[in-house]
């Protein structure tokens, strides 16, 4: 099993759009296509009192979450760990992860994780990913589907909001110029407590 720490600082920035704006934006600023579109999927952890979802909502930092992750509905291999900070974002992966509950917590220890944590939400999405000239890497994602593990990821609910999320390593960082170019307000959104708030605490 690989471990891979990313220790340039990560920035990101998101927006809530819908279809309209995601092709206008699109055909606008003539972006270039990087990858093939991928589903992603993801299953996260938390503690029993949802600790990492309470600091997330309340904007907390600093904060983690914790997740496996996989790709065009193959095995979730990926043991992610991202850590927000006041001004940045850190993150740590564990390849080649096969899960075993033991095994998860041995190797969140060694990070300084010492919450016992399980298994709370799978999200899965369609992303779609872009090259904007003079930003960066940005990714488009859609099909939002939140899914609880206690029904054997079963009868999910979806979300119809795009999010579109541009993704910066680089410790020159200036957050207004890019609202300038993307010309959208930045959205504080988070699939994993939207997910929770889906499942477990409907209005």
């Amino acid at each position: 099993m690989n471990i891979i720490r990313d220790k340039q600082k990560r920035h990101e920035i998101k927006f809530v759009i819908n279809s309209k704006e995601k092709s206008k934006f699109i055909i606008k600023n003539n972006l270039s296509i990087l990858f093939p579109d991928r589903i992603v999927e993801s299953v996260y952890f938390d503690t029993n009192d949802l600790k990492f979802f309470n600091l997330s909502e309340e904007g907390v930092t600093p904060r983690k979450k914790v997740r496996i992750r996989g790709y065009n509905n193959g095995e979730l291999k990926n043991l992610e760990i991202k850590m927000t900070n006041n001004h940045h974002r850190e993150k740590i992966v564990f390849k080649n992860f096969k899960f075993d509950n033991h095994d998860l917590h041995k190797n969140l220890r060694k990070i300084g994780i010492g919450e016992t944590v399980k298994e709370k939400i799978r999200v899965k999405y369609l992303r779609s990913y872009y090259f904007l000239q003079g930003v960066g890497r940005i990714t488009i994602d859609r099909n939002i589907e939140f899914l609880s593990p206690n029904r054997n990821y079963h009868n999910p609910k979806k979300t119809n909001e795009m999010i579109m999320e541009v993704k910066i390593q680089n410790n020159k960082f200036d957050k207004n110029s890019i609202e300038k170019i993307i010309n959208l307000k930045e959205s504080r959104f988070s699939k994993y407590c939207t997910g929770i708030n889906c499942l477990y605490r409907p209005n």
